[in-house]
């Protein structure tokens, strides 16, 4: 029977508007950005293309800023967290994507509370998921491969995800770097053999539409990985 993978919608799949003010922002930067307020409130803020890239960042971080201090007021003395977890969450990590982007020092303390306070005072897996990505983009290899292999199994067992997903994925790619860049080559490379395996099994089940753009970005990610090792290992 043949998949409907490729006509799937999923719950974090936006259409960014394709106007200036979006034009050169990366889509998780608007994604983010906009799930955080309704159409008709961003359509009031007036955003102004002609403002360069960081100026145009530091504008989204300022309004994501500004609601979450709003919506505290609005709940206090509760915790927005508390009663409208999901919404505490878009915030959150639209703040971080902001400072992502903008290359902000605060990014780690947000990511930690964001690992931090996940529901009913669990850890948050998104948070955990973050917080690998930015030890790895900062060099603490180690410590981001830990991170990383926590978060995989939660991702691979969950009944939204699962292993070929496109989160589970993007974490695999998280490992692969890791262990690459711990020198751990043998180790890398059968990760990748494995993962292209799954790639190639894609197109039987849900996330179809999503292979071609895994398989791009895992064969993007080794040639620069082996790029990478060229200038920054040495024999």
């Amino acid at each position: 029977m043949a998949s409907n993978g490729a006509n799937t919608t999923f719950p974090w799949d936006y259409d960014v508007p394709a106007t200036p003010f979006w034009s050169g922002l990366d889509f998780t930067v608007g994604r983010n950005f906009l799930t955080c307020f309704t159409p008709s409130k961003v359509e009031q803020m007036r955003l102004d293309p002609t403002l360069d890239r960081d100026k145009r960042l530091h504008l989204l971080l300022t309004l994501l800023q500004q609601k979450l201090a709003a919506r505290d007021a609005e709940v206090a003395p509760a915790r927005l967290h508390s009663l409208d977890f999901n919404e505490w969450q878009r915030l959150m990590i639209g703040i971080e994507t902001m400072q992502k982007f903008l290359g902000l020092p605060e990014e780690e303390d947000t990511i930690r509370i964001i690992m931090e306070n996940g529901k009913d005072d669990k850890r948050n897996m998104s948070g955990v998921n973050m917080m690998a990505g930015f030890k790895e983009r900062h060099g603490q290899y180690a410590e981001a491969e830990v991170l990383a292999r926590e978060v995989l199994p939660f991702m691979q067992n969950s009944e939204m995800l699962g292993v070929d997903s496109p989160q589970a994925l993007g974490t695999t790619r998280t490992i692969i770097s890791c262990l690459w860049k711990q020198g751990r080559f043998e180790e890398a490379q059968k990760l990748v053999d494995e993962t292209l395996g799954l790639i190639g099994r894609m197109g039987e089940g849900k996330f179809e539409k999503y292979q071609e753009d895994e398989r791009d970005m895992l064969l993007g990610l080794v040639g620069e990985l082996e790029d990478w090792g060229s200038t920054n290992l040495t024999q």
